[in-house]
């Protein structure tokens, strides 16, 4: 088992986790009101969140990756036993006298005698984890489809009443600024891994125009394109800030600059997500005691201390976080959802449900930023490829078109009693089932369906990914985080269902009113 530091603690250690737990449900369970929406919502994310870790920490180690080499050779001596030194050295004097062999031939026949010892390489035990991987990654597949059902039904809970937590404002912030600071100080303590400094290396490249393929282990590496983008744009005011240029290379053995960048990237994709939370919080829940909440209760659960220091995880969370901040705006939400698909390919099923929330006007200046954005995409890798066929690779790795395979890649969770084709094939047929009843059957158009929407099918999309399914809880864990603690939210539609509609979005009596007496009197019925 390769353990997971965060900071001086262990991330899987049960000790942590039942602490950290604590102290969740001490901030944010309602003693009050035991059998609420809340509690359980609370509950299953927990529960996601401990089995996520415990299954990425017991997950073997794929040994036949790693020739050999790494396998420590095991003499065993038992079939020969050794003699006494005497008694070795007056045997090989009387034969060696006997037949008259020299001294180079008594060596040789020594040392024929020492390799008949039956030297045997035999590769360490291996730790049983097995199990545990096992019933973990079923345990996260299961919390995934009950979830999948809570944010399905989310709209048809039409009465959000306001829950306070057990921490007043003060409280919150207090807990929110050393959570923060103690999660940004383990991103530089970690060791950054090698996708992140890859990123770097391909900002480099794009800003000189060169090649940006990286190798690493023998195996060559292209960065998402939203990364390559974000780490130029570092890599770039590094070198304005300190003068010094950095260099293409084709490898990732890191300099201390390029790490430094990369662990700042993931800083700033983390104080993304949390402003996202804070903005959210304050201008559309219209409480900045529920933004302090989510984010405080972001920045504490399991997962995010487990993957802090993983760029790819965070990034699409920042991206989805602001287009609903922005859900007001078709043009930036369009910009930021194609910074998400220029990251991974998951987002590309959220356009339709986004479009379709838009409607013909709004869909019309938000399909018009996502081609902007893919224009953007598409130059980036035309200036870092030599050739059409580095070009074309490019395209199809870094999008990712490949990982939803169904017939030909390895299974996730080996040696389960669940088929993995069966279970695969049945998911993605389910996934897309929702995506089209989502998109062509008539609901209503506010930002509460269009946030349960769009955090169910990414949670959906997860679960045929055929590499660690159910795993990549950052992406959605922001938006789960919205559903949770918001309040009543049918009356923020579209731009063009708003200047259509007769009535506006507040009544008339309460447009003066501050946001702090809007959100206990209005949202919350």
């Amino acid at each position: 088992m390769e353990h997971n530091q965060f900071l001086f603690v262990t991330v899987e250690s049960p000790t942590w986790l039942l602490y950290v737990s604590l102290l969740v449900i001490a901030v944010f369970f309602r003693f009050s009101r035991l059998i609420s929406v809340r509690n359980l919502d609370l509950i299953l994310v927990l529960l996601l969140s401990t089995a996520l870790v415990v299954a990425a920490a017991s997950k073997p180690t794929k040994v036949a990756a790693s020739s050999t080499a790494n396998l420590q050779p095991i003499v065993e001596t038992s079939e020969v036993p050794e003699k006494p030194a005497s008694t070795l050295n007056e045997t090989t004097e009387d034969d060696s006298a006997a037949a008259g062999t020299s001294e180079n031939e008594l060596i040789a026949d020594k040392s024929s005698a020492a390799l008949d010892t039956r030297s045997k390489v035999v590769a360490p035990p291996a730790a049983d984890d097995n199990g545990v991987y096992r019933w973990t990654s079923i345990a996260v597949l299961s919390l995934s489809i009950l979830l999948i059902i809570r944010l399905t039904f989310d709209e048809s809970l039409t009465r959000r009443p306001r829950l306070e937590q057990n921490l007043n404002q003060a409280g919150l912030t207090f807990l929110f600024l050393p959570a923060f600071s103690i999660l940004m100080t383990g991103v530089f303590i970690k060791e950054i891994p090698s996708k992140n400094v890859a990123a770097v290396v391909s900002g480099v490249a794009l800003l000189e125009g060169q090649e940006s393929a990286v190798s690493t282990d023998g195996q060559s590496k292209t960065p998402a394109a939203t990364e390559t983008m974000l780490a130029a744009a570092a890599a770039k005011v590094a070198e304005l800030s300190g003068g010094n240029s950095l260099q293409t290379r084709s490898n990732t053995d890191k300099t201390p600059t390029e790490a430094f960048i990369a662990r700042i990237l993931v800083v700033i994709a983390h104080t993304t997500v949390v402003l996202g939370l804070l903005y959210i919080g304050r201008k559309h829940f219209c409480s900045m005691q529920l933004g302090i909440a989510m984010s405080c209760l972001y920045l504490l659960l399991p997962c995010t201390a487990y993957n802090v220091h993983e760029l790819s995880h965070v990034v699409p969370g920042a991206c989805l976080t602001w287009a609903f901040a922005s859900y007001r705006k078709p043009a930036v939400a369009g910009v930021l959802l194609g910074l998400a698909c220029g990251t991974l390919f998951f987002a590309i099923f959220l356009l339709p449900v986004w479009a379709v929330f838009y409607g013909r006007k709004g869909g019309l200046r938000f399909c018009v930023s996502l081609a902007a954005v893919a224009a953007v995409v598409l130059a980036t890798f035309a200036l870092t490829s030599e050739n059409t066929d580095s070009f074309v690779n490019k395209l199809v790795v870094t999008a990712n078109w490949t990982v939803f395979r169904l017939f030909d890649a390895a299974s996730p969770m080996p040696e389960t009693t669940i088929g993995h084709m069966f279970l695969r094939i049945t998911l993605a047929a389910s996934f897309f089932v929702m995506l089209v009843a989502m998109t062509v059957i008539p609901r209503k158009r506010n930002l509460e369906n269009l946030l349960s929407n769009s955090t169910a099918l990414i949670v959906a999309a997860q679960l045929w990914y055929p590499e660690d399914v159910g795993s990549y809880v950052l992406w959605y864990l922001p938006l789960l985080l919205l559903v949770v603690f918001r309040p009543r939210l049918d009356r923020f539609v579209p731009p063009e269902a708003n200047n259509s509609s007769t009535t506006s979005r507040l009544p008339e009596p309460q447009k003066t009113q501050p946001a702090g007496t809007l959100s206990r009197v209005t949202l919350y019925n």
